[in-house]
Order: structure tokens, then sequence, then C-alpha cells
């Protein structure tokens, strides 16, 4: 079986996520059950061959209408992924589509180094 560096690098930021306490995590958007965090494809930058950084979006997903209460619930939300200090670069509010569903969120960006 060939080396898996960015399968690998994917599975531990998701598993990492989710044994975060009160943070639900997805990397299915099939499965989503807001409020919840989904995990979506990285971008990788090769250093070497053998070492790369992967740039993760992870999108914070509300189940309200963008009220300040949804507010309230991404932003506690996404403390959780801070306070894991898991390489957290930027937060930025956005609207997200999801199943012909629109949801308030924030995007994260979570940086990375993988190597074997």
């Amino acid at each position: 079986m060939p080396d898996q560096l960015f399968k690998t690098g994917y599975d531990q930021l998701v598993s990492t996520l989710q044994a975060i306490t009160g943070l639900k995590v997805f990397d299915d958007p099939r499965t989503l059950n807001p409020p919840c965090a989904l995990v979506e494809a990285p971008t990788i930058s090769l250093n070497t061959n053998v070492n790369a950084d992967m740039e993760f979006r992870i999108v914070i997903i509300g189940s309200g209408i963008g009220d300040n209460r949804t507010l309230d619930t991404l932003l506690d939300t996404a403390d959780l992924v801070r306070e894991a200090k898991i390489g957290l670069t930027a937060a930025r509010p956005t609207t997200v589509s999801y199943g012909g569903m629109d949801y308030s969120a924030y995007e994260l960006t979570i940086r990375t180094k993988v190597s074997p």
C-alpha cells in the first residue's frame, strides 16, 4: 500500500476535532446536523516529496437564521477550535449552502504540517 501522507493528515485533523468536547464534527456534508463543524478538502503545498503543508477550511455551521443567538453559538463553537491550539489562523463569517439549505456559518482556516 502506498504512503498515504495526505489522507493521514486529513484523518488526523478530523480525529483531533472530534475529540473536542462539545463539538460535533462531520467530514461528509450529506450527514450534517447543525450546529456542527464540517471539515472540507485541504489545500496542499509540498515542501519536498515527503513534507507538506496542509490548509483546511473548517466550516462552523449554525442552526439559526443569523440572529444574535446563532452568532453566539458560532463564536462559541469557533472558540472550541481555537482553544485546541491546532493551527487556527483565520475565522470569517459567511453563509453556506448544503442540500438546498442556507446556513449562517464561520469559515475557519487551519494550517498543519505533515510528514511520514
